[in-house]
């Protein structure tokens, strides 16, 4: 994974790396990786689920615990999923190293450096957003430990229980241990989201920009030959001929890419929308619900907040694709294509066909990422939310 544009895709490659995700990592360091990230996950599933052994069941400790385990399970969920697509990834990268090799103009070198500069200031913006809520939040939950230390009173001040979980030991007693295990899991969570958003950004801005870098093509791609001197016409035919085939394999290109990006994401999308849908629900139903508890209003606050996020970025990246194909198309129909030979039209034609239904991602076919579905979302979130509150 040396090449020169890697740069742009380090924070990328770490973030995969430290969840045993890259495929160009070592695999025993990999597997010892997951293993350990594994155990730490089924042990906070374990402590989430166990309060319902200690705790009478009933619909306060559902709505408390549910938004809890949901997003443990789906980041544990969707950390094997993608570790199964790891031979797929990297032949996502080659393809990427290949569009990068391409012989290209400097305006085409321009519109490859901006989507991939793109995709690096998101995700650094994205990744310091993700760390300041994780460290204000290890901050605050001990903060009673801090003001007790900076300005002692005669009692210990109340702690901030955050989570309901239960450890089966004194929690007074081992109150350093369970924060630290607390905040431990916290950064696992985030590491794998961050990880799993970086694949996805990562993947689909190289779409976008390949499908800008193919209508600029396009546009430049026929011209009329002023000087009607027999080798030069000869020379322009061909030099047409080479430009027209690099121009169709490209396009087949961006299709199978886009296709195998569906076939990596298209069940870890699935398990994300059904998570996002019920935990989004019970967290707004928490906020409506928790009668001036503020931990619990912070805590469901921020992770509401941190999920939406997520899905309107993925949402949004779905969009552009379809955008992006859309304005090719474009670009295509309108190209000088109608002054070539016949050969080359059928070539020119044969992509405008298959572009007029523009290029989507979905989640198993069920499920097209756009921000008008985004919005289907929220309208659903809103209508779950309201039937459990009636239950």
């Amino acid at each position: 994974m040396e090449h020169p544009e890697e740069r742009y895709y380090k924070l990328n490659r770490f973030l995969l790396s430290v969840n045993g995700l890259s495929p160009y990592q070592n695999v025993w360091n990999a597997r010892l990786i997951r293993l350990f990230i594994t155990v730490i996950l089924v042990s906070a599933l374990f402590t989430e689920a166990s309060t319902t052994l200690t705790s009478e069941v009933n619909q306060e400790l559902l709505v408390a615990i549910i938004p809890e385990i949901l997003p443990t399970l789906v980041v544990t969920i969707n950390l094997y999923l993608r570790h199964g697509n790891i031979d797929k990834y990297k032949k996502l990268f080659d393809y990427m190293w290949r569009d990068w090799a391409l012989q290209k103009t400097k305006d085409e070198i321009k519109i490859m450096h901006d989507y991939a500069e793109t995709t690096r200031l998101v995700m650094l913006l994205f990744t310091l957003q993700m760390w300041i809520i994780v460290v204000v939040y290890i901050v605050w939950i001990f903060t009673p430990e801090i003001l007790d230390v900076i300005s002692p009173l005669n009692e210990s001040r109340p702690r901030i229980e955050s989570f309901k979980l239960e450890f089966f030991i004194d929690k007074d007693r081992y109150i350093y241990f369970t924060r630290f295990y607390i905040c431990f899991v916290a950064i696992i969570i985030i590491t794998i989201f961050l990880s799993n958003f970086s694949i996805v950004l990562t993947f689909t801005q190289h779409v976008c920009g390949m499908c800008k870098l193919l209508g600029y093509r396009a546009e430049h791609l026929f011209c009329v030959i002023e000087n009607t001197a027999g080798c030069n016409l000869i020379r322009g035919t061909k030099i047409g001929c080479r430009d027209t085939a690099v121009f169709v394999r490209l396009h087949c290109n961006v299709i199978q890419f886009i296709s195998l990006i569906e076939a990596c994401h298209r069940v870890p999308f699935l398990c994300e929308l059904i998570g996002i849908l019920f935990n989004v629900s019970m967290t707004l139903i928490q906020i409506l619900t928790i009668a001036g508890n503020i931990e619990r209003a912070i805590t469901s606050i921020s992770s509401t907040t941190m999920i939406l996020t997520y899905s309107f970025i993925s949402n949004y990246m779905g969009q552009r694709i379809t955008d992006m194909s859309s304005n090719m198309c474009e670009k295509v129909y309108n190209c000088a294509w109608y002054n070539v030979a016949v050969s080359e039209q059928k070539s020119v034609l044969f992509i405008i066909r298959r572009r007029f239904p523009p290029l989507v991602l979905t989640a198993n076919k069920f499920y097209t990422m756009s921000l008008q579905n985004f919005g289907m979302i929220l309208q659903t979130v809103i209508s779950y939310c309201m039937f459990f509150r009636q239950i």
